[in-house]
């Protein structure tokens, strides 16, 4: 039985979990998924147990339906390259801080400019128009700025990290959310859009 989403095409232009979770979740629903690494791969590859190199239990866990696609995008060709994938598919994913992707030529302008309908989601450490826009952030970090971590003071009298990436996890169910009212959105009206999913006013908010 094919899924909801069959027929949907999104460049992922992600790595370690935040972003490979959510574009996982939406192959499972039946989209078609091409996955662009580094050429040294995602860092999630190496991190962890493994039983065959390159393959480590944490990565499979956020990657499988998909293709995967080997791009240097901080080469011209490499940009050439994503930009040309960008022209045929009805969504783009990426988890770089907004100025990355203004530096390598990947903004949501630069996609638009040869996919008008396109939707193009960001989802990274904080909302790009706040006073911490500029800065990365991990799983960890989220946690404490946004008071996840110091919720636990209240049953263990100090303040710790849940032992989940919940950060992560969280955002990326929220990604998936965002993504599939803007291809209806598209459905209805032909329009894509830019959407921002930033992981500190996610957390916030849950």
């Amino acid at each position: 039985m094919s899924g909801p989403l069959e027929g949907v095409k999104i460049l992922e232009l992600t790595a370690v979990v935040l972003g490979p979770f959510a574009c996982q979740m939406l192959a499972d629903m039946g989209a078609e998924v091409i996955k662009v690494e580094p050429p040294h791969g995602d860092s999630n590859r190496s991190l962890g147990a493994s039983h065959t190199k390159g393959m480590a239990a944490l990565y499979l866990t956020c990657n499988r339906n998909k293709r995967s696609l080997v791009l240097d995008l901080k080469q011209e060709a490499g940009r050439n390259a994503a930009l040309e994938l960008a022209k045929n598919v009805d969504v783009v994913i990426h988890n770089n801080r907004p100025q990355t992707m203004t530096k390598l030529g990947l903004a949501y302008e630069d996609i638009k400019s040869v996919n008008p309908g396109v939707i193009y989601c960001g989802s990274y450490g904080y909302g790009k128009e706040g006073p911490y826009g500029a800065k990365g952030a991990l799983d960890d970090s989220i946690q404490a700025v946004s008071g996840i971590a110091m919720l636990q003071e209240m049953v263990l009298g100090e303040p710790r990290y849940l032992p989940t990436v919940v950060a992560d996890k969280t955002t990326a169910m929220a990604v998936v959310f965002a993504v599939t009212s803007a291809l209806y959105h598209r459905e209805k009206t032909g329009v894509g859009q830019e959407i921002e999913v930033p992981m500190f006013e996610t957390m916030v908010y849950y």
